[in-house]
């Protein structure tokens, strides 16, 4: 058996609605906060970047003398030191350039956890415009019913009405900006998790 759906039923989703909106809110607020931290994280790997290019390029003018004393048969200098230097220049080379691909990506979803912030907001604000339409329509419905069983003059119930249809009508509005509003956080947060892919793969060929 179908259950009966109640205006009680309704204007309890509004009250849903209104506490959804606060969670969404709470949680963009947190959301904002950490995108904070990763981009001051990715502020402090740039500056630990910078500094081994620094100290790769004093490798190299270390390596660049080690080879021209190797030459000489009384120098102190090994092949294999020569060598060793070559391979941590060369691994350094390889951090710096995957660090940097890596430094991009964490750089690149802040930037769009910002807007998926932004989005986030608009959401909860435009399910807070339904909510709250949502139960003024519903209100104003109980009130032409009350109305119509308390048989008022025609003139006074057409206008009821036509006050209740305009109420829905700014309801239905409400809505289909909602629906925009949802499509459009939904399609910023398959950007965001493409991102995630691309720093995942980052880091893997870090690894």
């Amino acid at each position: 058996m179908t259950p009966i759906i109640t205006h009680e039923d309704e204007l309890e989703l509004s009250s849903l609605e209104k506490e959804l909106v606060s969670q969404i809110k709470k949680l963009a607020k947190a959301q904002s906060t950490l995108i904070d931290s990763q981009k001051k994280y990715a502020d402090n790997l740039k500056k630990a970047t910078l500094t081994r290019e620094t100290l790769n390029r004093t490798f190299r003018d270390v390596l660049k003398h080690m080879q021209t004393l190797v030459r000489e048969k009384r120098s102190n200098i090994k092949d294999e030191e020569v060598k060793l230097f070559q391979d941590i220049i060369h691994k350094n080379d390889e951090y710096i350039e995957v660090n940097n691909k890596y430094i991009d990506s964490i750089k690149d979803i802040a930037v769009k956890k910002d807007y998926l912030v932004e989005k986030k907001y608009e959401f909860a604000s435009a399910l807070s415009e339904v909510a709250n339409k949502r139960s003024v329509v519903i209100k104003k419905a109980l009130s032409v019913e009350k109305k119509k069983n308390d048989l008022i003059e025609g003139e006074k119930m057409k206008l009821l009405e036509s006050e209740l249809n305009d109420l829905q009508r700014d309801f239905d509005r409400a809505r289909d900006i909602l629906i925009k509003k949802i499509d459009q956080f939904l399609q910023v947060k398959n950007e965001v998790d493409e991102l995630w892919v691309n720093l995942k793969n980052n880091v893997n060929k870090a690894s």
